[in-house]
């Protein structure tokens, strides 16, 4: 399976347009499919994905344990702590990683990155919940053979039909480098010594590189992120409120009238895209340099620019005036240009949007200002952000405005899906949610999630007492239920998890047994002239140890004494597979007779000819 390419919507020609970072280009095509949980209220201040795994990598596919991809986020109310997803390509089930044949997966986190992951982050014998709430999990030190005490919410949205699985974890509890590399990891029936069936995502693994810690994009040499003014905040929401956002707006004409002296042409060198005046409360930087009004756009539109940050808005009447590039996100692919002409904005805050709500676009396709078309929502992700659409949108839309019934705009047109062979995919735009404008380039202070703000005109006072009163209790409700929640998940966890460690590790040496007897196996297929004494040293393989039943109190000094015996027994295993090695190359004489006549062969492996025998 090959994902499809994009196609960015500014003018330029198609060639240079599909320049863009490739990572970038599948993290966000990947990023529509759903890829996780994220914290209530929460915006991402960053991501990363790994690119798309289309190979099982064991030999026996399972597709319930088939891995696509694996991702890692960071939300803006959650800044210590880290969400890293499974990607499946089915939706999982609550005993995948509970079936009582081992199965388990885990996020590999290597950071030395030496290939070798320093902490596992594990599901294992947990049964997963259907609806985002967290089971615990474990956190595995490989290298020192340990467990760390730091916890790690499991949690899956199999009621939604998502396909992922998160791990929650603090950042500084598991001393997490700004530059580290991880993998996914999935098996079935892992407690067989030949079951052939684990997936990885991606292989090799991906380097993740933090908020922070690679600030040049290697093509452009342009910063990621960055503003030369304090940012402006957005303004208290006094969106229109709709009884059913899936109708077309009673008036569309008006609407579209309404809207267009807020939508203008950015030009930036040979290429030109789309931008809108978002309704904004400017910093003090800002209006000091006599700016009136900040446009957004697609960072892809103004690229070009970053060296100069100069850019032409064509207003719809058709006047051009200077922009100044103040802010930009190109992981986002959003940015903000500036202007001392004051040009009406557009309202972006309110409630979120919905797989069938009705849209419109405004742009310049093609060279042509003022152009509307129209389609509906056809899929959404609240994780990423991003939104598909039916709306027509060419090159020059980028950056312009989707638009719901009531004028809100909920993202900016930015891509649309380019088919195998090159050809246009029409009814399959891509756009980025104004989400994506929180924390780069707008400070959003009073709607922390711009798709979640209250869907009317500013509360009357009596209104906006009696929401806070109610918005207080159901807080107050809610930490009152989660503190009994975590005190019992506390107590349970203390009375399970010396069991539980000492558990996993009676398993992994029973593993590491099962290890080096398959490996003395195999090595009787491949020296048959030493199999008698390798399966010796078989039948004398030490004894697993039975995980059923643990005393915690005596385990400790009886698993040393075993991995005593097992490294013992695998020195001995692996000095008589080196021998059985060198005699299986050493050459040997054999005397063969036919009657009278004898006969003698030399060989590593010699055997007497047809209708000889050997003496």
């Amino acid at each position: 399976m090959t994902p499809p390419l994009w196609a960015k919507l500014d003018s330029k020609p198609m060639l240079y347009a599909m320049r863009r970072r490739i990572a970038l280009l599948i993290a966000v095509l990947l990023s529509i499919q759903g890829v996780g949980f994220a914290p209530a209220s929460a915006a991402v201040t960053w991501s990363q994905v790994s690119k798309f795994d289309v190979a099982y990598d064991g030999k026996t596919p399972n597709s319930l344990y088939d891995l696509q991809y694996s991702s890692v986020y960071i939300f803006d109310n959650e800044t210590d702590n880290i969400y890293f997803y499974l990607e499946f390509a089915q939706v999982p089930t609550v005993n995948m990683f509970n079936d009582g044949l081992g199965s388990w997966g885990f996020i590999g986190l290597d950071y030395d990155l030496n290939g070798v992951p320093d902490l596992r982050l594990t599901a294992s014998r947990i049964t997963l919940t259907r609806d985002r709430s967290s089971v615990s999990g474990t956190i595995y030190d490989p290298i020192n053979s340990r467990y760390l005490t730091c916890s790690v919410g499991v949690f899956t949205n199999i009621d939604d039909g998502d396909k992922w699985i998160g791990f929650k974890v603090s950042r500084s509890c598991i001393k997490l480098p700004n530059i580290f590399e991880m993998f996914g990891y999935a098996a079935y029936n892992a407690n067989s010594s030949t079951s052939e069936s684990y997936d990885y995502a991606p292989y090799p693994s991906m380097r993740v590189n933090l908020l922070g810690t690679s600030s040049q994009d290697p093509i452009t040499g342009n910063t990621f992120s960055g503003s030369t003014y304090a940012l402006p905040a957005n303004s208290l929401n006094s969106s229109y409120k709709s009884s059913n956002f899936t109708e077309p707006p009673k008036d569309l004409s008006k609407l579209s009238e309404q809207l267009l002296p807020s939508v203008v042409t950015v030009r930036c060198l040979t290429g030109s895209g789309t931008g809108w005046s978002a309704d904004l409360k400017l910093s003090n930087a800002l209006t000091s340099a006599g700016f009136q009004s900040v446009v957004i756009t697609n960072h892809h539109v103004i690229e070009d620019c970053m060296g100069t940050k100069n850019v032409t808005l064509v207003l719809s009447n058709g006047t051009s005036v200077p922009g100044k590039i103040v802010s930009w996100n190109s992981s986002n692919d959003v940015a903000g240009v500036a202007t001392v002409t004051a040009i009406p904005s557009l309202q972006w805050i309110g409630s979120p949007p919905r797989q069938g709500w009705w849209v419109g676009v405004l742009g310049s396709p093609l060279g042509k200002s003022n152009v509307l078309t129209t389609g509906i929502i056809s899929s959404i992700n609240n994780l990423a952000k991003t939104f598909t659409l039916t709306a027509p949108i060419n090159p020059g839309n980028s950056g312009g405005p989707v638009f719901d019934s009531t004028g809100r705009v909920l993202g900016l047109a930015t891509s649309k899906n380019l088919l195998s062979s090159g050809q246009i995919a029409e009814g399959f735009g891509n756009a980025h949610g104004v989400p994506l404008l929180c924390t780069s380039i707008v400070t959003c202070e009073l709607e922390r999630d711009p798709w979640n703000g209250i869907s009317k005109f500013e509360l009357a006072s009596t209104d906006a007492a009696s929401v806070a009163k109610a918005e207080a209790e159901a807080k107050a409700k809610a930490e009152a239920e989660a503190k009994a929640k975590a005190e019992a998940e506390a107590k349970a966890k203390a009375d399970l998890v010396t069991t539980k460690e000492k558990t996993d590790l009676c398993i992994q040496h029973n593993s590491d047994i099962k290890l080096v007897v398959y490996s003395l196996t195999t090595a009787k297929t491949l020296y048959p002239a030493s199999e008698l004494l390798l399966q010796g040293i078989i039948d004398n393989a030490p004894e697993s140890i039975d995980c059923s039943y643990i005393d915690v109190e005596t385990f400790d000094a009886e698993l040393r004494g075993e991995k005593s015996l097992l490294k013992a027994f695998d020195a001995i295993a692996k000095s008589t597979i080196a021998s059985a090695q060198s005699l299986s190359k050493k050459k040997v004489t054999i005397t063969c007779v036919k009657g009278k006549l004898t006969k003698k062969v030399t060989a590593i492996n010699p055997k007497c000819p047809s209708g000889y025998k050997k003496k």
